[in-house]
């Protein structure tokens, strides 16, 4: 009797087939959610992982730069400064973007300069590559004669060069 009052019960409570549909329908969203949540998750995941990879590639450009200074010489009655260099890292494209020139509280930044070969014509692409020497020449900068000064170097990626010269 009591089996029969049971199966009874279950058969003919449509109550208890709703239960059933919510909870397929609750595990179903719930396993969508967690494939949403995943997707983004790696998507977000490789996002990082590139930008990371960019900017360790870049900063290990920017580390395998090597400029030499070899010479920095003041014309003192053209108001001229050439500064001699050697690109001796092993990466290509070594880009100049500013030079800095100072002395004291003297700071004179310079982004209009000729990068040039030393028998005088200008570079075309603008760069130095792996064991090319060219000349910075700068115009129309007075300085002191006989006085020390600082030079700083900035590449397009960032990597500084300093040296000091005497005009």
């Amino acid at each position: 009797m009591l089996v029969r009052r049971i199966s009874k019960t279950i058969f003919n409570n449509k109550k208890a087939e709703s239960y059933v549909i919510s909870a397929v329908i609750l595990a179903g969203v719930s396993i969508a959610l967690g494939f949403a949540v995943l997707a983004w998750a790696q998507g977000r995941s490789s996002a990082y992982t590139q930008e990371y990879s960019e900017t360790m590639n870049a900063e290990t450009a920017k580390l395998r730069e090597r400029l030499a200074v070899e010479y920095i010489v003041y014309d003192e009655s053209a108001h001229k400064i050439w500064i001699y260099l050697l690109n001796w890292g092993t990466i290509n494209d070594v880009e100049i973007q500013t030079v800095h020139v100072r002395k004291g509280t003297l700071h004179l930044t310079t982004s209009t300069f000729t990068l040039s070969f030393f028998n005088g014509t200008l570079i075309p692409d603008e760069d130095l590559d792996i064991g090319e020497e060219g000349y910075i020449l700068i115009s129309s900068i007075d300085l002191d004669d006989g006085d020390y000064y600082y030079v700083r170097i900035v590449t397009v990626r960032g990597a500084v060069f300093d040296s000091t010269f005497v005009a």
